[in-house]
C-alpha cells in the first residue's frame, strides 16, 4: 500500500513537455486563474467537445479551461486526446500510464498500489495535496487512524488533532464498467487540482488530501473499451451490444459485496480505506440524467449513524445550489436508491463511520453523444428536484466529464472550508458508537465455539477481523442474558430509566467463545450483518436486498447480549485468525463421518482421493449413532483431509454394514448463457472456492450432436431470462456480434469465446438436454432457469405460479424438509426448518397444488387404480416429482428477516423440487443457494444433489421398456456417465 511506482521516464518525454506552450489567460478566466497561464489548445478543445445549446449551459467556469504547466503533462500529451473526446476511451494500461506520468512530474502528488485485480491488473491511488502537507503524508494518515478510535484521547488532544489533521477524501471512478466517464474525467481532475494556481484549487489542496483511484473494476473497463471499439466499427448503436463479462466473476454485483469481501476488488478497496481511513469516499456512477447526487429515498440503514445521514443531505444541496447558480439543469438528489441495504461499496465506509456517497450522471453510450429524450417521470419539478433535466438538448461524454468534475470540485471545496466540522463528525461518529455499546443493549454477540457448523462460525468470526471489527476470545465459562434478535430500525430501544422491553434468557459462555463486544469504533457492521430486518408494507420500493441475517444464511449459532455485564466479564483480544481443526478418534483405515449439513461436509466426496461411500440409512458405530448421509471413506489422506475441513470421524478397522452408496464423482457440464453471466458468476466463485471442477460452456453448445456425452451432471445457474428466451437467445437482427479475442479486442474471450452472441441454445440444445436427463443425468436449474424444463416440457408436473400481490424482495425465509429420504437433504438431519434466501420468483407448483404434502408427492391422486399391476405403479410413482423443501406452511414463521407482504402466496410452497425424467433427474431450485457469497447454509443442498446424481431414487427395475432404456442408457455412457444398476443398487 505505501510502496510508490515507477514512472516513464527518458528524452521522448522531456520533449513532449517542452513543446507545451503556453499563453496569457482570457479576460473571462482572470477571476478563477489570476495570472497563471491555460493550455489554449487544450482549453479550446474542451469547449468544442462540450455542447452548447442558447437555453442551458453543461460546463461551469471551474472546468472549462485548463491551467497550463510548464513541467506537469496534461492527459493530451500523454495519450493523445482530451478526456470528452467522441469516440475515445482509454484501457487500463493507459490510464495509469498517465497517472504514473502525472506522478513523476507533479510534487503534489504521491502514487501507489492498492493491488492486483483476478487477472493481475494493478489498481492505483493517488494522494494529491499541497507540497507541504505530502511531505507528511504518514503523519495526517496516523492523524486520521487515530480520530476513528478516539478511546483514550483526551478532550485537549482530540481538539489539537482536528485543528491540525486534514480530511481525506477518497473519489473512485467506473467500478461499474460500462459507466464509462469517470476514469477518463479523473485523469483531467488530477491534473487540474496538480496544477491550478487559483485560489479555488489552491483551498483544496491546503485542507483536503484529495485521493483518486481511477478505476476499480480494472478488468471489466478493458473489455468494456474493446467493446465500445468494436460496437462502433460494427455500427451496432449504444444499445447492440452488451459487456456480458465484466470481471472474471461479477458484473454489476461488484458492488453488491460489501458485506462479506469475497471478490478481490473489494479485497483492495477494503484494504485501501483501512490504510488510509478516509472520512469520505465519493463512487463516480452513469444512468440518471443528469447528475443525482446521493441521499436516497430511505428506509435507510438503522445502523448509519444520524450524523451520516445529515452529511449526504449536507453534502447533496451544496452541490445543488453551486452547481444550479452555476446554470448547470437537472441536478437533484433523494429519488433514486434507499439507502437500506448495507451491500455496496459505500456502505464499508458508513459502517466505519466515514461517509460513504455516489454520483449518477447520464450516460454517453461509451464516449457518444445523443438527443435526451426522457420521459415525464424524470423531466417533472418535484421538491426534490426543482431544476430538472430537460429535453431536446445533445449530451456527449465530455457534459458528463462536465457535470462530475464540476460536482466533484464543489464537494472538495466545501470539505476544505469546514474541515473542521467534518473532522469532529468523524471522531464524534465513533465516540457515538463506542457510547452506544457501552449504555444500551446489545452489548455483545456471543458466537460459540463448539457448535455445529463451527467451522463456519469460524470463517465468519474472520469475516467480521478482516472489517476491523475487534473480536475477544472468552477466557473462562460464565453466564449472560441473552435477548432475542435486534430487529434493524424497527424494535423498542432501551432506555436508562426503565427495564428493558424484551425477555431475556440466560446463556452459558464456554471458555474459548467468540465475543463481539459493542464498545469499540466499528459496531455497525457487525450489528447489522446479526440484526433481522423488517422492510415495512408502506416502505418504498426497495432498491435491493431487504434481508440478509448472515449468521442464519450461514447456518450459523450466535447470541445476542442484553447484559451489560458482559464486558466486565474474563475475555482477550484476539490477534490472529481463529480456525476450527477437525478431528480423527479411534484407529483403523476407514474414517466414518457425520455429514453436518454445511457445505465442508458435502464436498467430501471431491476432497477425500479415495473411494467414499454414502450411507442411506441411519447406524452406529462404536455406540455413536450416525445418521442417513454420513460418509464411509476408504482413503490414505482422509484423516488429513476430515481434519483441514473441521469435521469430525471416527476410525475403525473395517467398514460398518450399512445399506449405502458409492459416490461416483459426476463430470460437471457448467452451462452459462450469452445474454447475462453475472449470476452464474456468484455460482463459479462457489464452486472455485469449494474445488469443484467442471467444464464451463454455452448454452449454445448444446446445439451440437453429442454435447453433452461425456458429462454425468449439468449445472445450469440463474440467468435472468424465461426458458424460451434461454432457448431463442437474442433477436437475430444486424450483423453478428462476437465476444473472441482478436487484434482489435485483445481482452475479450478470456473465459469463453463465440462467433455470434445472439444465438441460444435452439430447439437442438433442448432436445439435447431432454437425452441427457433420460439416459440418467442429473439437470440442475436454480432461479429463473427453473423454467427451462418447465417451459419446454422436461417436468410435465412442474409448473410456475404467476403470484399477484407476493412482495418477497430478496429476503431470508424458513423452508421445511419435506422428505427423510432424499439425499439433497443428507446432513440437515437437526432442522426442522432452515433458513434459505429467495428473491419474488419462481413459485414452483407441482402436479395440482403447491405439491408440499404427503412426502413431496406430486399432488393430485397419489392412489393407482384397482388391478394395476405393482411394478407398474412403481415405476409411474418413481417418475412423480417429490418436493424435497418447501417454505413453510405457517405465514406467522415463513419470514426470518426482509420484506414478505401477503404471505399466501409463497407459504408451502416448493422450495427444492426432485423430477425424475427417464432413468434421470431434474432438480429445480426456487430458492438461490449460491447467492452472492452469503448463504453458504444452502450450499450443501445443491452439493448433495451433485454428488449424488446417480443415487436419488433407486433404478427403474420395471416394465420391462423402462429396464431396457436404462440398459440402453448405461451402455451409451459408459461406466461414470451411465444409470446403470451397478453404480446405484445399494451395498453392503
Amino acid at each position: 500500500m505505501r510502496r510508490s511506482l515507477p514512472v516513464p521516464r527518458g528524452p521522448a518525454a522531456l520533449a513532449l513537455l517542452a513543446a507545451l506552450a503556453a499563453v496569457p489567460t482570457p479576460a473571462s478566466l482572470v477571476a478563477q486563474q489570476g495570472t497563471q497561464p491555460i493550455d489554449t489548445a487544450y482549453t479550446r478543445r474542451i469547449r468544442e467537445l462540450t455542447p452548447t445549446d442558447p437555453r442551458w449551459k453543461f460546463t461551469t467556469e471551474l472546468v472549462d479551461y485548463l491551467p497550463a504547466s510548464s513541467t506537469v503533462p496534461t492527459p493530451l500529451q500523454v495519450l493523445g486526446y482530451v478526456p470528452g473526446t467522441l469516440g475515445k476511451l482509454s484501457h487500463t494500461a493507459d490510464v495509469n500510464k498517465y497517472f504514473r506520468a502525472l506522478a513523476e512530474k507533479s510534487p503534489r502528488t504521491k502514487l501507489f498500489s492498492l493491488g492486483t485485480s483476478d487477472e493481475g491488473r494493478e489498481e492505483l491511488v493517488m494522494a494529491i495535496a499541497d507540497e507541504a502537507t505530502l511531505a507528511r503524508l504518514d503523519d495526517y494518515k496516523r492523524m486520521s487512524a487515530r480520530l476513528a478510535d478516539p478511546r483514550g484521547l483526551s478532550a485537549d488532544e482530540k481538539a489539537r488533532l482536528i485543528r491540525e489533521a486534514k480530511p481525506i477524501y477518497w473519489v473512485l471512478g467506473s467500478i461499474h464498467s460500462p459507466e464509462t466517464g469517470s476514469p477518463e474525467m479523473l485523469m483531467e481532475m488530477a491534473y487540474r487540482l496538480a496544477v491550478d494556481e487559483g485560489a479555488y484549487a489552491k483551498g483544496i489542496r491546503q485542507n483536503v488530501i484529495t485521493l483518486i483511484t481511477p478505476i476499480q473494476e480494472v478488468d471489466g473497463r478493458d473489455r468494456m473499451v474493446d467493446v465500445y471499439n468494436q460496437s462502433e466499427k460494427l455500427k451496432l448503436g449504444p444499445t447492440g451490444r452488451s459487456l456480458v463479462y465484466w470481471g472474471k466473476y461479477t458484473a454489476h454485483d461488484n458492488n453488491r459485496d460489501g458485506m462479506v469481501i469475497s471478490q478481490q476488488i473489494t479485497k483492495n478497496y477494503l484494504k485501501g480505506f483501512l490504510d488510509w481511513k478516509p472520512i469520505i469516499t465519493h463512487d463516480l456512477h452513469e444512468s440518471v440524467p443528469f447528475l443525482y447526487t446521493s441521499t436516497g429515498t430511505g428506509p435507510y440503514n438503522d445502523e448509519f449513524d444520524a450524523i451520516q445521514v445529515n452529511e449526504w443531505h449536507q453534502l447533496a444541496y451544496q452541490e445543488i445550489n453551486e452547481l444550479t447558480r452555476r446554470g448547470l439543469p437537472g441536478v437533484w438528489t433523494h429519488g433514486f436508491y434507499d439507502g437500506w441495504a448495507p451491500n455496496y461499496m459505500l456502505a464499508i465506509s458508513n459502517f466505519h463511520n466515514s461517509l460513504g456517497r455516489f454520483y449518477e450522471t447520464y450516460t454517453s453510450g461509451g464516449a457518444g453523444c445523443q438527443t435526451v429524450n426522457l420521459g415525464d417521470a424524470q423531466t417533472q419539478k418535484e421538491w426534490f428536484r426543482p431544476n430538472p433535466a430537460v429535453n431536446g438538448v445533445k449530451w456527449c461524454i465530455r457534459s458528463n466529464v462536465n457535470y462530475q468534475q464540476s460536482g466533484v470540485l464543489v464537494a472538495l471545496k466545501y470539505v476544505a472550508d469546514h474541515k473542521e466540522t467534518f473532522l469532529e463528525n468523524y471522531a464524534a461518529k465513533a465516540e457515538r458508537q463506542t457510547q452506544k455499546g457501552r449504555t444500551q443493549a446489545p452489548y455483545a454477540f456471543v458466537i460459540p465455539r463448539a457448535q455445529r457448523h463451527a467451522a463456519e462460525a469460524a470463517d465468519f468470526v474472520n469475516l467480521l477481523r478482516l472489517t476491523a471489527t475487534e473480536i475477544h476470545e472468552a477466557t473462562a465459562d460464565f453466564t449472560v442474558n441473552a435477548m432475542p434478535k435486534i430487529v434493524e430500525g424497527r424494535s423498542p430501544e432501551p432506555r436508562a430509566d426503565r427495564a428493558p422491553q424484551f425477555r431475556t434468557t440466560p446463556v452459558q459462555v464456554k471458555a474459548g467463545d467468540w465475543i463481539v463486544r459493542m464498545d469499540q469504533p466499528y459496531t455497525q457492521l457487525p450489528r447489522t450483518l446479526l440484526a433481522t430486518q423488517t422492510y415495512k408494507p408502506t416502505d418504498p420500493s426497495p432498491y435491493d436486498d431487504t434481508g440478509w441475517t448472515l449468521d442464519e444464511l450461514r447456518h450459523v449459532v450466535s447470541h445476542t447480549v442484553a447484559d451489560s455485564a458482559v464486558l466486565t466479564r474474563p475475555m482477550r483480544l484476539l490477534s490472529a485468525d481463529p480456525t476450527v481443526a477437525g478431528t480423527v478418534k479411534g484407529d483403523g483405515s476407514v474414517l466414518v463421518v457425520k455429514h453436518l449439513g454445511d457445505w465442508r461436509s458435502a464436498v467430501l466426496p471431491w476432497k477425500a482421493g479415495g473411494r467414499v461411500r454414502v450411507a442411506d440409512s441411519a447406524f452406529a458405530v462404536n455406540g455413536t449413532t450416525f445418521p442417513a448421509g454420513s460418509f464411509i471413506v476408504e482413503s490414505p489422506k482422509g484423516a488429513d483431509v476430515v481434519k483441514s475441513l473441521g469435521l469430525e470421524a471416527v476410525a475403525v478397522a473395517s467398514a460398518p454394514t450399512v445399506r449405502s452408496h458409492v459416490v461416483s464423482l459426476p463430470r460437471i457440464a457448467y452451462i452459462h448463457t450469452w445474454q447475462e453471466t453475472q449470476n452464474e458468476g456468484w455460482v463459479r466463485f462457489a464452486f472455485d472456492q469449494m474445488g469443484i471442477p467442471y467444464t464451463y460452456m454455452a448454452d449454445q453448445k448444446l446445439r451440437a450432436p453429442g454435447a453433452l456425452d461425456r458429462y454425468d451432471v449439468v449445472v445450469f445457474p440463474h440467468s435472468g431470462q424465461g426458458g424460451m428466451s434461454i432457448v431463442n437467445g437474442r433477436p437475430m437482427t444486424g450483423p453478428a456480434v462476437p465476444w473472441r479475442a482478436s487484434k482489435d479486442t485483445p481482452h475479450l474471450g478470456k473465459w469463453d469465446e463465440t462467433d455470434d452472441m445472439r444465438p441460444g441454445m435452439g430447439l437442438e440444445g433442448a432436445a439435447s438436454l431432454r437425452r441427457f436427463v433420460e439416459r440418467g443425468g442429473l439437470l440442475l436449474v436454480e432461479g429463473s432457469t427453473s423454467r427451462l424444463p418447465i417451459e419446454t416440457g422436461l417436468t410435465p408436473q412442474v409448473t410456475e405460479f404467476t403470484g399477484r400481490n407476493l412482495q418477497a424482495r430478496g429476503a431470508v425465509f424458513r423452508a421445511q424438509p419435506v422428505t427423510t429420504t432424499s439425499p439433497i437433504l443428507y446432513g440437515y438431519d437437526d432442522r426442522t426448518s432452515m433458513p434459505v434466501y429467495f428473491n419474488q420468483t419462481p413459485l414452483l407448483q407441482v402436479g395440482g397444488g403447491f405439491g408440499g404434502g404427503g412426502g413431496g408427492g406430486g399432488g393430485g391422486n397419489a392412489e393407482a387404480a384397482e388391478g394395476v399391476d405393482p411394478a407398474i405403479r412403481a415405476a409411474q410413482e418413481r417418475l412423480r416429482p417429490r418436493v424435497i423443501l418447501r417454505f413453510h406452511d405457517n405465514a406467522d414463521s415463513l419470514r426470518i428477516s426482509g420484506m414478505l407482504n401477503n404471505p399466501q402466496e409463497l407459504q408451502g410452497r416448493p422450495a427444492v423440487v426432485d423430477a425424475p425424467l427417464g432413468n434421470g433427474h431434474v432438480v429445480s431450485f426456487a430458492i438461490r443457494p449460491f447467492w452472492r457469497h452469503q448463504t453458504q447454509g444452502s450450499w450443501a443442498l445443491a452439493l448433495n444433489a451433485i454428488a449424488n446424481w446417480n443415487a436419488l431414487t433407486t433404478p427403474i427395475a420395471t416394465p420391462r421398456a423402462a429396464t431396457a432404456a436404462a440398459a440402453a442408457g448405461a451402455a451409451q455412457s459408459g461406466t461414470r456417465g451411465g444409470p446403470g444398476a451397478a453404480q446405484r443398487a445399494p451395498q453392503p
